[in-house]
Parts: structure tokens; sequence; C-alpha cells
């Protein structure tokens, strides 16, 4: 009977949660960013979860990122509960003569409770994505090729479901 209280406890603690998120460009960047993003999350206290998360992510290129997310109720639950979160990590690019880099996404926002499982949220904050690309010019007369550093920022809106 302890081992099924134990394991009722852990199934309890692990949450799941899927996000899409748009973005508006900062700066010179004019990539609008698209993503859809699962993550897996272990509630730590009360009010605080952390876990592993993935997803795919559209910029100048498809990208993959891998990230730790966190996850802090502002209050106690209620059927309205603010929250912080952050995602950080990195993201891979599955494309030649491409690399992937950090990525970092604070948030801000609300989710409304179905039941004790159940949670709609909806969030605004910023993302920040880096990559590298190798840039080649070629013609009849020569070849050029350097390395770019991307620094794409955008602030973001995101609707999630956790369960």
């Amino acid at each position: 009977m302890i081992t099924e209280f134990q394991a009722q406890t852990l199934r309890e603690k692990i949450h799941f949660s899927t996000n899409l998120t748009v973005g508006m460009p900062l700066a010179d960047s004019d990539v609008k960013p698209l993503s859809l993003l699962v993550s897996a999350e272990y509630q730590l206290h009360p009010r605080f979860l952390a876990g592993l998360g993935s997803g795919i992510s559209k910029y100048d290129h498809l990208m993959l990122p891998v990230f730790a997310t966190f996850h802090w109720q502002v209050s106690k639950p209620h059927r309205f509960t603010p929250f912080l979160g952050c995602n950080i990590g990195h993201a891979f690019v599955p494309k030649k003569h491409v690399s992937g880099g950090f990525c970092l996404t604070p948030s801000v926002g609300l989710s409304y409770t179905f039941n004790d499982r159940q949670r709609l949220s909806l969030s605004i904050g910023y993302e920040l994505q880096e990559s590298v690309s190798l840039v080649t010019y070629e013609s009849s007369m020569y070849l050029s090729q350097y390395v770019e550093d991307i620094s794409n920022h955008a602030l973001t809106a995101s609707i999630g479901f956790t369960f």
C-alpha cells in the first residue's frame, strides 16, 4: 500500500505541457518566430515546477530546441493564477552549413485551472535565439565565404495547455 501511495504522489507531481508561440521581431531582425513546444515538468514545490522540453521552431531555418523549463506561480493556485516562466537551452538546426545556438525565453502570464490536472495558460515574453550560418557567394570570377552570427530577438505571445 505504501508503494501505491508513493507512485500516485509521483504521478501527481509530474505535468506535461504543450505551447504554441508566435513572435514579433525586435530591432533589425525581420524573422517572425513560430514555435510548438512540449515539456515534462516535475513539481518541486506547490508553486514551482522544473523540467525538460523540446519542440520545433521556425526562424530563417527550421530549428529543434532542447531546453530546461521553469515555472513559478506568483500566488497560491486559484482559478486564475499569475505565473513567471523561463525556457533556457540550445536549438539545433538540421541543415548543412547552419548551426543552432543558445535560446532563452522568459515570460509572464496567467493560467486558468479547469481541475487539479488541467490548465490553460496565456503569456507574453521575450525570446532570444542565436545561430551561426556559413554564407557563400559564388560567381564565375570568385568565391567568397564568411560566417554570420545571427541573434534574433522577439516579443512573444503564447498559449499553452498543461495536463
